[in-house]
Formats: structure tokens, C-alpha cells, sequence
């Protein structure tokens, strides 16, 4: 009987011993797991900033604009706006391939050298634009502008103002502005995303009234750029 008691106590005794060991055991697996994460994590990090990604270039090729209104027109101005852009997109990262992903647009008019967003225009485009290393690519928007404001309203916008006396002079002060996501690729690590905001300020643009048209003037221009 003395045999069976001593025998039951220290079953009673080994039981907790176990199950600590066990939660030590799990505990130690998570807490490996959670370091190897962390240094996985800084691993990557440290060779992004060697990598050192640089944001890619713009330089706007062409502005056009169709279904401008005629001088002899002042009412209204037309409730649509046909813009076409046409950028030059180059990396300049000799190891990383970049992705241009989402794009949003806005078109302003600048009215005496201010920004005044008179005329905007926002659009996305969610069409991706592989670029290798050290590569150009081409990006190409056909938009339009929504409703003017100004038009049969009884208080006159700054825009109708606007766009009546930049017809009549032939030559209106625009400028484009995006935000852009870019992704960059390595073949060995993962990828990385950024935004980027890119402005074309100053450009000139030659209006003709009785073609209704707009195009831009002196050849393309360069953009500014830089990680927002």
C-alpha cells in the first residue's frame, strides 16, 4: 500500500515538471521565430538602403487640347476638355528595375505666373509600365476634364474669365501634376513601393480659337520629381 501511495506522488510530482518544459519549449520556438523575423526584416532593410533606389525621371513629350471654345462663344465654356499627354518615364537605377503602377493626374491652368488651379483635372490610371535598368518607357493619357465651373451659373468662376482671355492672346500657362506609385524590383530581394510627385510647371501652350485646339509649345520640357 506504501508502494502505491509513493508510486501515485511522484506521478502527481512529474506531471507540472512536463508541462513546464513543454511551455518553455513553445515559448522558445515562438521567441526564435520572432527573432529570426526581426533579422530577416533588418537584413532586408540594410540592403535597401545599399541599394539606395533612386526615383525615376519625367519629362513631359506633349500637351494637347481639343473641344476648347470659340472667342465669339462667351456664354459658356464647353462642358468637355480632351487633354492628351504623352511623358517620357527613364530609370536611372543600375540594379533595379522599376514599375510605374497608379498614376492620378491634375491639369491646371496658371493664371500670371500663380498657381491657381483655375482648370483641374484628376484621373487614375491603374495600367501598369515595366522599365528595366537603366531603361525609358513611354507613357501615354488620353483624358477629359469634367464640367466647368462658371458654366450656366449666375456667379462668373475664374475660369470663364480665364479661358476667354488666354484664347484671345493665342497662348495660355499651363501645368501638369502626378502622383505616382513605383514599385522597384531586384531579382533577389523583395520588391519595394514608393510614391512620387512629379510637376511640369511653366509650360506654354499655344491655343488656336478658330480650331478649338491646344498644343504645346517649344518642344518637351523636363519635370521635377521627388519621393513624397
Amino acid at each position: 500500500m506504501a508502494t502505491t501511495t509513493t508510486s501515485s506522488a511522484a506521478t502527481a510530482t512529474a506531471t507540472p515538471s512536463t508541462s513546464s518544459r513543454s511551455y518553455r519549449t513553445v515559448f522558445r520556438i515562438m521567441q526564435s521565430l520572432v527573432l529570426l523575423v526581426v533579422l530577416i526584416s533588418a537584413i532586408i532593410a540594410i540592403a535597401w538602403l545599399v541599394l539606395n533606389p533612386r526615383a525615376p525621371t519625367f519629362r513631359l513629350d506633349s500637351l494637347s487640347l481639343s473641344g476648347l471654345p470659340n472667342t465669339s462663344d462667351t456664354s459658356c465654356p464647353p462642358l468637355k476638355l480632351h487633354v492628351g499627354i504623352e511623358l517620357t518615364a527613364t530609370n536611372p537605377n543600375k540594379k533595379l528595375g522599376v514599375v510605374i503602377q497608379d498614376v492620378t493626374l491634375w491639369l491646371a491652368l496658371v493664371h500670371h505666373k500663380c498657381q491657381l488651379p483655375l482648370s483641374s483635372h484628376n484621373h487614375t490610371s491603374s495600367s501598369e509600365h515595366h522599365i528595366s535598368k537603366r531603361g525609358r518607357g513611354v507613357l501615354t493619357f488620353q483624358v477629359e476634364t469634367g464640367p466647368r465651373p462658371g458654366c450656366r451659373t449666375r456667379r462668373k468662376r475664374p475660369f470663364q474669365f480665364t479661358v476667354n482671355e488666354e484664347l484671345r492672346k493665342g497662348l495660355a500657362v499651363m501645368s501638369v501634376r502626378m502622383q505616382v506609385s513605383v514599385k522597384f524590383m531586384h531579382a533577389y530581394w523583395p520588391s519595394k513601393s514608393a510614391f512620387v510627385e512629379v510637376k511640369c510647371e511653366d509650360l506654354s501652350i499655344g491655343l488656336s480659337s478658330s480650331r478649338r485646339i491646344g498644343e504645346l509649345k517649344d518642344g518637351g520640357k523636363d519635370c521635377l520629381v521627388h519621393f513624397v
